[in-house]
């Protein structure tokens, strides 16, 4: 009976959700797919029976062996581990990839390499590497910051627990495997690794493109270098996956007919042709997924598989699973299938068609975890398909070939074109109208996906598609209509940034984070991507907000205005407030003056209100932007006030207590990062918090917070949260309902507490 496959796929998926991931909201839809499975194939009970007992007892022993590594004791380590070169990563000193510990489990690997000649060699080689090192052998290090990237998440879902952080290492010998798949296995990645230096030394356009669309490579820089690829939702076509195995499929199955090769024959070579993919990519296990898909599909037209397109799919779904259990748990894996499913009820549309609803159809996916959509975005995919279908593969096919044969002219030109396509992607970026959404509610985004499911099975389109509208706009309009606020006091390592919704359209960042550039040797790598800035625009993203009315300098040090020229590049300030005095200095003509893009200006002291819910506390006079010169500022967040104080010291905390308007303030952020010179005892004990949070560095070389100072909270009874302790710290309310909410722990230890 047709559709059995379907379901049966669907509910094992369910099952694995609920099993590795307690994923409790799938329990309705297995009830009614397990319905399904009982009323309408009741004929395949025992069937459906005994492959339903084989997943789970397979889910369960994947679980079960995960949570037994995560059990495994962690520390400072020496041991001896292997690595493969096509598998690194280099930045700046540090190489980063996967390494293979001596009881076989695979780890992420951080290596801060201080040696050159090492650093070089597993640059330039191609080979498995047995290394011999010291480091930290730990858990995968949790997500730091809401609404970005999840760490534990996305590598728990890959098979990985842990990551080896090694300090010092020595390359001992070649890996020579034993074996006949590590063997095979090491061939196919030195292989992969020996075409992606090849690559590398074409230029930029056949490069970036060349290596992504046929190696499944993407360099570290490439999104950096090129623009708009991500804000135009065409990231699928340079994610080595179901586009490239649609399109050898697809032009080949049109090239064999053309020479008048028989159906048979073509399918039997259309196999060999993604295999040979598959090897040349190195083994991508996104593109494992694609060909196993496209894999099903020519044996269902051989008639080897005696299966409907839908059944075919949910086979393909099921051994996928077995390939890799948490497939369903990241955006990759999601897209993949979700992509092909669309297609198998788009059969016979034109292409224009196909574009604009699998657009729509991976919307609530692309909604949940990028928070923002671009209405041209369709436009673009509508334009982009058969451009990249008959303009850009030819073209990188045409320039690889003549740069193999050396050909310069034929290259040039074949780059000069690749050029211009990133010019116009580039150029598509630019055009405003990105919406940002902010995360929605999961709920939402289920009954979106499953509205557009319905909707594409031409049941009641009209009536299901006012719905969706309706749905679309309320995810749209929750975060601009949300009431209460939030204050986050973003980690942003051995810095200072704090985030203050107030009411809606009303936000205030003090502060942006920064690290100091450390010298590199001449021999590093360069670094483009400033990944704090970044995370604080994720944030603010995931918060559906996309514009900052007041961003407060406290002060000129790299710490606290370091991430500025990047942050100001995405998200628009309308008003940038510095200290008295700070706008003559040689650090805001640096990296304040040259990236205010329109925002105004204003340099600030005591008394000045910036809004209706905060009064600038300090400076008194005019300064040269330093610690002392630090801007305070009072904040009445809801139910409870708030004092940020920058990096005052105690000698200007000691002159805000001359205010006899000061009052009880509730909750205090720490000056200085939680350092002996601020927090006087005496300001404490005037303001009389009930709360103090420490913005600080994990493990940084300063000690902060420092004892003197949370002995002086203890003594005052304050309950003290640090960001290194625990990640991003929000505070929030609704009316006269607040709570706090820590993004990793629970508030830090004080000094004689229990």
């Amino acid at each position: 009976m047709p559709g059995y496959w379907l379901v049966l796929s669907l509910y094992i998926a369910g099952l694995n959700t609920v099993i590795r991931y307690q994923f409790w909201w799938s329990v309705p839809l297995l009830l009614w797919l397990s319905s399904l499975l009982v009323i309408r194939f009741r004929c395949r009970i025992v069937l459906t029976i005994l492959i339903t007992i084989g997943y789970v007892g397979f889910f369960i022993a994947q679980d079960a062996k995960l949570t037994a590594l995560a059990q495994r004791p962690t520390g400072k380590v020496e041991s001896t581990f292997r690595i493969h070169a096509d598998e690194l990563q280099f930045s700046g000193t540090t190489i980063t990839g996967f390494a293979v510990m001596p009881n076989r489990e695979r780890v992420r690997l951080t290596w801060f390499c201080r040696e050159e000649a090492t650093f070089r060699q597993l640059q330039t080689t191609h080979v498995g590497y047995v290394v011999t090192g010291v480091g930290d052998y730990e858990g995968i290090q949790p997500r730091r910051n809401a609404y970005n990237f999840d760490p534990i998440g996305y590598w728990r879902s890959r098979g990985i627990i842990h990551q080896f952080v090694v300090k010092q290492a020595t390359i001992t010998q070649v890996d020579t495997p034993t074996g006949a798949w590590p063997f095979i296995n090491s061939r196919i990645r030195t292989g992969h690794s020996r075409l992606v230096a090849w690559f590398e030394t074409l230029p930029p356009g056949l490069r970036d493109y060349g290596e992504t669309l046929f190696l499944g490579y993407t360099r570290r820089d490439f999104y950096d270098d090129n623009v708009g690829i991500q804000k135009m939702g065409l990231v699928h076509l340079f994610s080595i996956s179901g586009f490239q195995v649609a399109g050898v499929y697809v032009l080949w199955r049109k090239f064999g007919r053309w020479i008048g090769i028989t159906r048979e024959r073509s399918l039997l070579i259309v196999q060999v042709l993604l295999a040979v993919l598959l090897l040349f990519a190195g083994g991508v296990q996104s593109l494992v997924r694609a060909v196993l898909l496209a894999l099903t599909q020519a044996w269902r037209e051989l008639g080897w598989l005696r299966l409907s397109a839908v059944d075919a799919w949910g086979v393909a779904l099921l051994g996928g699973l077995l390939l890799e259990p948490g497939v369903l748990h990241n955006l990759g894996g999601q897209l993949s299938y979700l992509l092909t499913f669309g297609l198998l009820w788009l059969t016979g549309k034109p292409g224009w068609w196909q574009c604009i609803f699998l657009s729509v159809l991976i919307l609530p996916v692309l909604l949940w975890h990028t928070y923002a959509w671009h209405p041209i975005s369709i436009l673009a995919n509508l334009v982009a398909m058969p451009v990249f279908t008959w303009l850009v593969i030819p073209v990188l096919l045409v320039g690889i070939g003549a740069a193999w044969c050396v050909l310069t002219p034929i290259m040039s030109c074949c780059n000069a074109l690749i050029n211009g396509i990133q010019f116009g992607i580039a150029q598509m970026d630019r055009v405003p109208g990105e919406l940002v959404f902010g995360q929605p509610p999961l709920l939402l985004s289920g009954v979106a996906l499953v509205g557009t499911v319905s909707w594409l099975l031409r049941r009641r389109r009209r009536t299901i598609g006012l719905v969706l509208l309706v749905i679309y706009g309320v995810m749209f309009l929750l975060p601009r209509l949300a009431t209460g606020g939030f204050v986050a006091f973003a980690d942003v390592g051995q810095g200072d940034a704090t985030i203050v919704r107030l009411a809606p359209r009303q936000v205030m960042l003090v502060d942006v984070g920064g690290k100091m550039n450390l010298p590199q040797p001449p021999w590093a790598t360069p670094q483009k991507r400033d990944f704090q800035a970044q995370q604080l625009v994720q944030f603010l993203r995931g918060k559906g907000i996309t514009r900052v009315q007041q961003l407060v300098l406290t002060h000129k040090d790299i710490d606290h205005i370091g991430n500025l020229p990047h942050f100001l590049q995405q998200i628009p300030v309308d008003n940038i407030y510095v200290p008295l005095g700070m706008m003559q200095t040689e650090a805001y003509q640096e990296l304040v003056a040259p990236h205010c893009k329109g925002a105004s200006v204003q340099e600030v002291q005591a008394g000045m209100r910036l809004n209706r819910w905060t009064l600038v506390k300090h400076p008194f006079k005019s300064g040269a932007g330093d610690n002392e010169d630090s801007v305070a500022v009072l904040v009445e967040t809801g139910p409870k006030r708030l004092m940020l104080t920058g990096d005052l010291d105690q000698a200007g905390e000691r002159n805000l207590l001359d205010d006899p308007m000061l009052g009880r303030v509730p909750i205090l952020k720490f000056g200085h990062h939680g350092s002996k010179t601020s927090t006087a005892s005496e300001f404490v004990q005037r303001l009389q918090p009930n709360v103090g949070v420490v913005s600080a560095g994990v493990k940084n070389r300063f000690g902060h917070p420092n004892q003197e100072t949370l002995v002086t909270a203890y003594q005052n009874n304050m309950q003290v949260f640090s960001t290194a302790e625990s990640g991003m710290l929000q505070y929030c309310w609704s009316g006269k309902r607040d709570r706090w909410q820590a993004e990793i722990t629970s508030p830090i230890q004080l000094p004689g507490r229990p």
